[in-house]
């Protein structure tokens, strides 16, 4: 029936008198027979009626069967659209006119359920046939203009039913129309006046029906025609009020999703966003800012993903606008390795996200959603195809499968299905399964080396006809993959999907045949690949011939290679069959072919892939491994000897693996291939652990010279290579000489290049020209003719000249070119490696600067406002010098420029200029490039005018310079003749005023750091003058004078501390000791009458010399203790830069607190500086609180004072502390309902317990006033109400659960079950942001308790609860009773110490070296509340299981020939009271019997090579980061289930932290290592084990802990002193935490077990006051020892930084030390 409607609608034409209003008069007459409109209605009636089914319409007629209109519809499309004639197409579009006319007559009755699909169809094909004539330039306008009027009406037409009849379903369209009329809706004529007319009615008169998807829109262009649709637009958009730039961003992104769905993208909306990011940077600065707080979920890498990924579109217009956008974000750091993309539609996420853990069905979901995108391609041939499987495959049972499932499984989620509904059979079977061939078949189809590798290198032929054999090879026995050849034939995408499918698919038959041929072919590719890439990289100067065959090979094509790496990696991600009883591991899945990883891995290199490379490098040095592993084991079976090889240490996973695997197959060296790996990556590290550093060929140390920036000695080594140069030999030869700062030595060398003739490689010509315009040398010719093979720097230097010559043709030109250029480099990185896009981020940052010259110089705009914009973009200018010295070298060029050009506001440009230079000179200094900076400072020089004034602010820079080089001497004289100048003009000039207190604080730190100076020199005539001249100028916000008062506080403080150490020196107690004899003695002497004995006399003066020297000392001390107070508050109240000195100024009032001077200033400093500052230090304030004045009277008076402010202004930071002093003996209250009875200690009434009791009283006297106060009662009384129900909850009894694993009811007499809505306190256990503002208003607060719990592991059987919160989310919070957490608390306090400390140092901070900490909220002395570390679990239970669980350990999955986890602690627990030897001997036996598996930790969670990459980088450093920290802090009992793993994040969490301040060398059996670094640890980190990543890991933790070093003791020793923090161990609690464990089962994974349970098993009545002395001693003794720790002390030799790391690692996996450790730390795991 179709075929006939087709037929006679084919014989439409309205010829002579009866010419339509689009048919014209000229049109040749068609082939006979035709007929006009009516005809062709008449007859379609008439066959209507006389059908047998009696239907009313045509319509209704044709709706019977599924496809009908769907063939009809297609079979006019086909048509239309390859009719070679215009007159032609216009004819049929009419009768495609006609027939969808008819439909929308009845569109209404749904079309037999094709009406979804009909919508979408006709609408995508008016659009595509618009925007084809759009593209194809027809040569008659009045055609064009005819079809578009029609398509036109025709969309109307569609548009009004479907506003009817299906507003919503319309709405998803509206983008691709608007879109596509927006086009013509300024061409003039009648085209003009439909499309403002369609527009119109769909934007503007049905607005209230479309609103959700106008606000989707492209902005609308800033013209008449679409004036009335972009007010309706914006009036939507903004409804709410105008959008910050973060909302336009997110904006931006919601179109962008929008745009994947409908698959149109408009300029329009590229260049609104290009204007906003111009527009508002200081917005932009802002959100960068937010960026670095929260990496993982950052808007901006979101934004910058999304404008990539548009780079590489195929419209050109899109590319530019999109690169333009990408211009003005700049090349920002976004603190990440890999940004991964983002092109799934919302629908197929969606599918995906139900399929995840179905793996065919996840493959058919893709595949049906991609067909369904190919029904509305704007290729004919391809709706064709796709509409052929379609069918196909629905007629399939697997394919009805699908569609039953997927309709069950997404429901309304998703509305795929109903655009299939015609390609659906009603209820016919399906064509059988495909019958599998012969292998031989297999072997004729498949294994041809021309399907493989062809002659031609074309990418599309080549993969078409590979998949297209695959399919038709009779191996695939998935029914829907077998029926996908039609599409895979025109569709290239499509193939390149399917691909890892259909090889997969024929793999899983188990046939060893097609194992063996694919493996052959694709190794072969990847074989032939390594060899052509060896062979290009080793060719000479001399270039070869352009018909070189190897570049038309397609195993040199990219797309080919990516294409099977990406097979590779699909089956990587496939689980293998179940052999047998054996379960198959994700290591298994390596193993679908037997490939060589290490080919594939140089394969992916050369696509970039770096962190694929690396991944496929290690897999295969672990198969190399294993296969060394096996072939030794057989060796010692066959020969029997016994074993007399040397024992070693820790087996392979010790350092670094490369020396253990001699040169890789097929001569890769798998060395250099990491290396090149990790330098493309741009890991600061990773190169370290490949050799870098350690090897002595020219190569390899250029290659770690240009890592480290150490550009000088790069040059003599290229000089060395320059006998034979290479091509890269000559670039990276001028490269040095650039990022050294010789430019003028790189001009001159390239002149001497042109002037001898040498041929210039596009690379030394860019050089050439990049040399150019950074120098300002314009006398150098232009390109004459800019194509698009020009180069960058070629085309930016053509601009530049075209902007002096104010030639704005070329300008433009040249510009073009140049965008071209750095979007193609955009476009062509890899999103895999975030770093390769920063040089394009730079150059399009560039060219952006450059068109806002070209603004001023063309277009009038103001100068003033492209500086201040520049001023702003210099803000953001946050990453590695290298990307960030072009944009301020282009910055310079151009000012220069326009300096030397111009007339007008030369003084502005000469003084921004001049700042320009400054801060290039600042970066280049901070980056270590001292030769860069002198060149800048002598161009400065040059600059230089007539006023002093101009040129004073570099000579600091100047200054800098030569102090950081080294130099101290020339830069203090530098500085000390730049403060006599200052002095002198001092008075004339405020910039001047401003400089001079700046230099006087400097000058005064160097002098103090050489002490060069008597030290009231340096404080009156430097540090403290400086203070005073900022005061005089009001200059006391800001960094001058946050610097300048730290500056003085610090160098004050450190002469009390001299002082303070000196008073309690043997040196000044024998010195007082001879004063006092010397005393005795004159009286004695003064007694008997000798006073004029000349003895008397000289004695008598000597003594009043030493008190006179004493009292001297004396007052020095307490001027230099006030100085420091005094500007300590100060700095603290100036700025927010070095709140961590809060620590110092407590340490110093805690130390005098019976200082009545001190106190004053204490009191008075507290109302000046904000409360929030004392919030790191509240449990050791409030430790201090007190009823008693046991000091001055202003102590405990200021303390209160301070508390409770604190408590005002931050009370759900403060109050939950103070809560928990005054509830310290609340647990038998709430649970037996009445006051805690006094122990018979209490009675006894010692000290320390009457202290406690006191401080219990204080604690509840500041609740009782909170309560008074109106602003936090609210919060006082609920928390108190919240707290006595963990604590009932803590102390209910729980033993007849014990063994209970699931969840248990919540008794409903407990408080906690009554808990709603306490809207005045957040989750506890939720890391809350203190405001400085101090507005708490949108806190999460607590709904409710879940009404059940489960227990964990411990002697106290914790509760784990959930806790919703308002932002409905549930957090599990553990909740501990008999169990003391204050130490957990504060440790975990020092912890986030640390973090500020590593994020203040820049190199620290990249590396995002951080320790994970967790909330511990103590709620007594006995009860607390722990949040639950989601998503974690111990490194025990991985690696070998836990008596909780059912899955196995990963030793037992991987290694099952070595002994079990309990084999391994029986043998070991067996030689526990042996000698060392005895001990070590057994230790080395079972290492050589259990190896290390915990890498496969991280291939089985994260199978994706980048993630892989990023998480097992992250673990390594969380692994140097705590074991750093951990090692400073002296914590221990670090086994195997007190640190966990996040299967998240993969950094580890260190729980259980009550073994502290080395406390576990006491234990029974003494701890003899400082961290955990066993042979499983190492291996996480792949085969670099320690070097490297680890290794400079823990040197920069290192070196920031030294660094600190005076911070940390000020914090630890504040901490240690702490009356309340109990961290002392005793000889009981020692024995039982290392005996409590049921010692015949070691696997049982304890989670909670802490030493903090141990307690409860001990007196728990043990007063804490007591002994209070000997802590005290103790005290001093740990401080002693962390001070030699962070000198460098070990043993007692003081050792470097690197020499103290690698003494601690060498210590660390020493097994003769593990051999030691307690048998239940488990020290071969």
């Amino acid at each position: 029936m179709d075929t006939l409607v087709v037929d006679i609608l084919k014989t439409l034409y309205d010829p002579g008198e009866n010419t339509s209003e689009y048919t014209r008069k000229i049109d040749p007459e068609p082939n006979p027979p035709y007929f006009n409109t009516y005809t062709i209605t008449s007859t379609l009636d008439y066959l209507t009626k006389g059908h047998a089914a009696k239907a009313k319409s045509l319509v209704a007629l044709v709706s019977k069967t599924r496809d009908s209109i769907q063939n009809i519809l297609l079979s006019l499309s086909v048509n239309m659209h390859k009719a070679h004639r215009v007159h032609d197409r216009h004819r049929l579009l009419m009768m495609y006119r006609l027939f969808v006319k008819l439909l929308m007559k009845e569109f209404h009755e749904t079309l037999g359920g094709s009406w979804a699909f009909v919508l979408r169809d006709v609408i995508h094909t008016l659009l595509h046939l618009m925007q084809g004539i759009t593209e194809q330039s027809l040569k008659t306008w009045g055609y064009q203009q005819d079809i578009c009027c029609i398509c036109c009406d025709l969309l109307s037409s569609v548009c009004q039913t479907a506003v009817e009849s299906c507003p919503g379903e319309l709405g998803k369209y509206l983008s691709a129309i608007v879109s596509t009329l927006a086009v013509y809706a300024h061409s003039g004529g009648q085209v003009e006046t439909k499309c403002k007319g369609l527009l119109n009615y769909l934007v503007v008169e049905n607005a209230a029906a479309y609103k959700p998807a106008i606000v989707l829109l492209d902005p609308f262009p800033d013209q008449p025609a679409f004036s009335e649709a972009r007010r309706v637009f914006e009036h939507y958009k903004y409804a709410a009020g105008k959008y910050t730039l973060k909302q336009e961003l997110e904006h931006f992104l919601k179109v962008c999703r929008n745009r994947r769905h409908v698959g149109t993208r408009s300029v329009e909306g590229l260049k609104f966003l290009k204007q906003q990011l111009a527009t508002r940077k200081v917005e932009l600065l802002a959100i960068v800012q937010m960026n670095e707080d929260n990496i993982l979920d950052s808007l901006l890498q979101n934004v910058v993903r999304e404008l990539v990924q548009l780079c590489q579109s195929v419209d050109r217009d899109i590319r530019l606008h999109a690169g333009q956008c990408l211009g003005e974000i700049g090349p920002i750091d976004f603190g990440v390795t890999t940004m991964s993309s983002e092109t799934t539609k919302p629908g197929l996420a969606k599918a995906l996200d139900k399929y995840k853990d179905d793996k065919k069905m996840l493959c058919n979901c893709v595949i049906f959603h991609k067909l369904d995108d190919y029904l509305i391609d704007p290729c004919v041939d391809i709706i064709v195809a796709a509409s052929e499987v379609l069918k196909s495959v629905l007629s399939t049972k697997s394919g009805t499968t699908f569609y039953t499932d997927y309709k069950n499984r997404l429901q309304d989620e998703d509305y795929l299905f109903q655009y299939m509904h015609p390609f659906k059979p009603a209820k016919k079977k399906g064509p059988p399964a495909p019958r599998l061939q012969k292998p031989d078949i297999f072997g004729e189809t498949v294994n041809d080396n021309n399907v493989w590798i062809p002659l031609h290198n074309d990418y599309s032929i080549w993969i078409t006809k590979l998949v297209c054999v695959l399919i038709n090879s009779g191996a695939v026995q998935n029914e829907i993959l077998s029926l996908l050849g039609p599409i895979c034939q025109v569709k290239v995408e499509f193939c390149e999907v399917v691909l890892p499918y259909v090889i997969h698919d024929i793999l899983v038959t188990g046939n060893d045949t097609y194992k063996t041929i694919l493996s052959y072919q694709i190794t072969n590719i990847f074989a032939r690949h390594c060899g052509l890439v060896d062979e290009e990289s080793s060719r000479a100067t001399t270039p070869m011939p352009q018909d070189d065959l190897n570049t038309k090979s397609i195993c040199m094509n990219k797309d080919a290679i990516k294409a099977l790496l990406n097979v590779i990696q699909y089956l990587r991600q496939q689980p293998r069959p179940k052999e047998g009883k054996v379960l198959p591991t994700p290591w298994d899945s390596n193993f679908w072919l037997d490939i060589d990883f290490l080919q594939a891995a140089k394969a992916a290199q050369s696509c970039s892939a770096y962190f694929t490379a690396l991944l496929y490098a290690e897999i295969w040095q672990d198969i190399s491994r294993s296969q060394s592993e096996r072939s030794r084991s057989q060796n010692r079976k066959e020969s029997q000897n016994s074993d007399s090889s040397q024992s070693q240490s820790q087996g392979s996973s010790q350092g670094s693996q490369f020396g253990s695997i001699g040169s890789a197959s097929a001569n890769i060296s798998m060395q250099n291939l990491m290396l090149e790996a990790y330098r493309s990556i741009g890991d600061p590290d990773g190169v370290y652990g490949c050799g870098a550093g350690k090897l002595a060929d020219t190569s390899s140390r250029i290659k770690t010279y240009e890592h480290e920036n150490r550009w000088g000695k790069a040059l003599a080594a290229y000089d060395l290579d320059m006998v034979q140069p290479l091509a890269a030999t000559q670039a990276g030869l001028l490269n040095a000489l650039q990022n050294f700062g010789l430019d003028h030595v790189l001009d001159t060398y390239l002149q001497g290049m042109r002037s001898q003739g040498w041929d210039q490689s596009p690379e030394i010509q860019e050089m050439q020209y990049q040399a150019a315009w950074r120098t300002g040398t314009w006398s150098l010719q232009a390109p004459t003719r800019l194509s698009d093979t020009c180069g960058y720097n070629q085309a930016i230097y053509s601009s530049i000249c075209a902007i002096n010559q104010r030639d704005r043709t070329t300008f433009s030109k040249s510009i073009d070119t140049a965008s071209s250029c750095a979007v193609r480099s955009v476009g062509s990185s890899s999103l895999e490696s975030v770093r390769s896009i920063y040089p394009a981020l730079s150059r399009l940052l560039c060219i952006a600067q450059v068109h806002d010259v070209a603004d001023t110089r063309f277009s009038g705009a103001r100068l003033d406002s492209m500086l201040q914009k520049w001023q702003y973009q210099k803000q953001l200018l946050q990453n590695d010098y290298e990307f960030v010295e072009p944009v301020l070298s282009m910055q310079s060029s151009l000012l220069r420029m326009l300096l030397d050009s111009t007339r007008i506001n030369t003084e502005v440009l000469h003084d921004k200029l001049l700042d320009y230079f400054q801060l290039q000179a600042r970066c280049a200094r901070e980056s270590g490039r001292y030769q860069v900076a002198e060149r800048i400072i002598y161009q400065l020089k040059e600059l230089q005018r007539s006023s002093e004034e101009s040129c004073l602010a570099w000579r600091l820079e100047e200054a800098h310079l030569f102090w950081a080089r080294g130099e101290q001497e020339v830069a203090k004289n530098l500085m000390k003749t730049f403060i006599d100048k200052l002095e002198k003009s001092e008075a004339h000039s405020m910039d001047v005023a401003v400089l001079y207190p700046q230099a006087l604080g400097i000058y005064g730190n160097w002098l103090a750091e050489t002490r060069s100076e008597n030290p009231h020199v340096v404080m009156e005539e430097y540090l403290d003058k400086a203070v005073e001249h900022l005061e005089q100028l009001d200059e006391q916000q800001g960094r001058g004078a946050l610097d300048a008062y730290l500056s003085l506080a610090r160098y004050a403080d450190l002469q009390y501390q001299h002082i303070v150490n000196y008073t309690t020196s043997n040196t000044y107690e024998a010195k007082q000791a001879l004063v006092k004899k010397a005393k005795v003695t004159a009286e004695n002497l003064k007694k008997i009458g000798e006073t004029n004995n000349r003895y008397y006399r000289n004695l008598d003066k000597q003594s009043g010399l030493d008190e006179k020297e004493l009292l001297s000392m004396k007052q020095d001390k307490e001027k230099f203790l006030l100085k420091a107070v005094q500007n300590y508050i100060k700095c603290l109240q100036s700025g927010d830069d070095h709140d961590i000195r809060v620590f110092r100024l407590v340490a110093l009032w805690f130390e005098n607190d019976g200082d009545m001077s001190v106190n004053k200033l204490i009191k008075d400093g507290v109302d000046r500086v904000k409360s929030y500052k004392f919030l790191p230090l509240m449990y050791q304030l409030a430790a201090r609180m007190s009823t008693r004045d046991q000091h001055c009277g202003l102590f405990q008076e200021t303390l209160d004072k301070l508390i409770e402010c604190a408590a005002s202004d931050h009370p759900h930071h403060t109050i939950s502390i103070v809560l928990a002093l005054a509830n310290a003996y609340r647990d038998n209250e709430v649970v037996q309902n009445k006051p805690a009875k006094r122990t018979k200690m209490t009675k006894g009434g010692s000290e320390g317990q009457m202290a406690e009791e006191d401080r219990v009283s204080a604690a509840k006297a500041m609740i009782a006033r909170l309560k008074s106060t109106q602003r936090v009662a609210g919060v006082v009384c609920d928390l108190e109400k919240l707290s006595d129900a963990y604590l009932q909850l803590a102390n209910c009894s729980v033993a007849q659960y014990k063994n209970e694993t699931r969840p248990i009811s919540l008794p409903s007499w407990l408080l906690i079950t009554q808990i709603k809505q306490l809207h005045n306190i957040p989750v506890l256990t939720t890391e809350m942001k203190v405001d400085p503002t101090c507005q708490y208003n949108d806190i999460v607060h607590v709904v409710e308790f879940e009404k059940t719990f489960k227990l964990a592991g411990g002697v106290n059987l914790p509760k784990i609860i959930n806790c919703l919160g308002s932002d409905g989310k549930k957090r599990k919070q553990l909740v501990k009773g008999r169990d003391d957490l204050r130490q957990d608390a504060v440790m975990q306090q020092v912890f986030a110490l640390v973090n500020t400390l590593l994020k203040k140092d820049a190199e620290a901070r990249r590396r995002k070296l951080v320790v994970r900490t967790y909330k511990v909220i103590p709620l007594s002395q006995k009860s607390g509340l722990l949040e639950w570390c989601e998503g974690t679990q111990p490194l025990g239970e991985y690696l070998i299981g836990s008596a909780h669980t059912t899955v196995k350990g990963a030793h037992i999955r991987y290694r099952t020939q070595d002994l079990t986890a309990k084999q391994c602690w029986h043998k070991l627990a067996e030689v526990a009271t042996g000698s060392p030897d005895v001990k070590y001997q057994r230790y080395m036996q079972i290492c050589k019997q259990f190896q290390p598996v915990f890498r496969h930790f991280f291939m089985e969670n994260f199978p994706d090579p980048a993630v892989w990459y990023e998480k097992r980088l992250a673990y390594t450093r969380s692994v140097a980061t705590s074991s750093i920290v951990g090692y400073i802090l002296g914590l221990g009992d670090r086994h195997v289930q007190n640190i966990l793993i996040d299967c998240n994040t993969a950094e580890l969490v260190h729980i259980d932290l009550g073994v502290a301040f080395e406390q576990g060398k006491i234990l029974p059996t003494p701890e003899t290592v400082s961290f955990r670094l066993t042979r499983d640890i190492v291996d996480g980190m792949g085969v670099t084990g320690v070097e490297g990543v680890f290794r400079r890991s823990c040197e920069k933790t290192m070196e920031v802990m030294h660094q600190s070093k005076e911070a940390l003791l000020t914090i630890l020793r504040v901490l240690l002193y702490d009356p309340l923090n109990d961290w002392a161990i005793s000889p009981q609690k020692a024995y039982r935490l290392q005996h409590y464990k049921d010692k015949t089962d070691p696997d049982v994974s304890e989670l909670n077990a802490t030493a903090g349970d141990i307690l409860d098993l001990q007196d728990g009545n043990s007063p804490r006051g007591d002994n209070r002395d000997n802590i005290n001693k103790m005290a001093e003794r740990v401080l002693l020892r962390l001070e030699q720790k962070l000198q460098g002390t070990e043993d007692g030799v003081q050792l470097s930084v690197s020499g103290q790391v690698n003494h601690l690692i060498q210590e660390a996996k020493d097994p003769k030390n593990l051999a030691k450790v307690f048998v239940g730390w488990q020290p071969y795991i």
